[in-house]
């Protein structure tokens, strides 16, 4: 999924057109074939999926106005404004000198998702992060990133457990885990396998923190995740969940695959 909060073409004009909505089928396509009958090219959007308090919907559509005159956008501005499904309508554009000029949204002073603020960290922003900590501190960065991983699985436990006061398995609730870490592009897909009730086995392609470290570390590297796995099992069932990873990119295999185990207690 391509989230096109920056759009930038070289040696092209993009321009951000900004709408709120009426909340009723069939604006999109209302406001899509009035641009589309300028023969202008879209080369992004973002429709927020929540209405705002206004009861409109915020919808961000990156144009490509390259070929278009000034009066013709404007015409197009005017149009919109007058449509009965359009609340309100603006546009920006970012230029960058004589190389082009960018289009990217002013109207999100947070990202959410789940109504949870997010910000975005490029593959190059995070490759830059791993690398440097193994750079600088060794294998040392591996446990590092381990109890780094048990802080963010028990905040992501807490989110989680409406889930499980409602009666949801360790399976389920492991797997949801899961589906969200690969919608969020952590991974591109992933094979969960239940050895027991407390026992579970977790086989992952292209797992980004072991993609990171490819030609950094010639040993397992999934540390964050293994932290993220005890966190967020522990938090929710409680006990001692120990996490290894049995295989992995950087040993030269074609998949991450890790071992979740409860470990039982042994009373003297």
């Amino acid at each position: 999924m391509c989230l096109p909060l920056l759009m930038f073409r070289q040696g092209r004009r993009t321009v951000t057109l900004n709408l709120i909505l009426k909340d009723v089928p069939g604006t999109l396509a209302k406001i899509f074939n009035r641009i589309y009958a300028k023969n202008i090219n879209v080369v992004g959007c973002i429709t927020n999926a929540i209405p705002e308090e206004s009861g409109g919907i915020l919808c961000i559509v990156y144009l490509d106005v390259t070929d278009l005159s000034t009066q013709e956008f404007m015409n197009l501005i005017n149009e919109l404004k007058k449509m009965d499904e359009v609340y309100y309508v603006d546009y920006n554009e970012f230029y960058v000198d004589s190389i082009g000029s960018a289009a990217l949204s002013q109207y999100y002073e947070e990202l959410c998702i789940l109504n949870e603020r997010s910000v975005v960290f490029t593959y190059a922003h995070l490759k830059g992060l791993f690398n440097g900590l193994y750079e600088k501190f060794g294998e040392g960065a591996a446990i590092f990133l381990y109890h780094l991983g048990l802080g963010v699985g028990e905040f992501l436990a807490n989110a989680h457990k409406p889930l499980l006061e409602a009666g949801a398995s360790p399976k389920v609730l492991l797997e949801f885990a899961l589906q969200t870490g690969r919608a969020f592009g952590w991974f591109s897909k992933y094979e969960l396998e239940a050895l027991s009730e407390e026992e579970f086995r977790v086989k992952i392609w292209k797992h980004v923190e072991c993609t990171f470290l490819s030609g950094v570390a010639n040993s397992t590297t999934g540390n964050l995740r293994r932290g993220i796995f005890a966190g967020y099992l522990s938090n929710l069932f409680g006990g001692n969940w120990t996490v290894s990873e049995v295989r992995c990119i950087n040993t030269g295999h074609d998949a991450c695959v890790f071992h979740i185990k409860k470990e039982r207690v042994t009373l003297p």
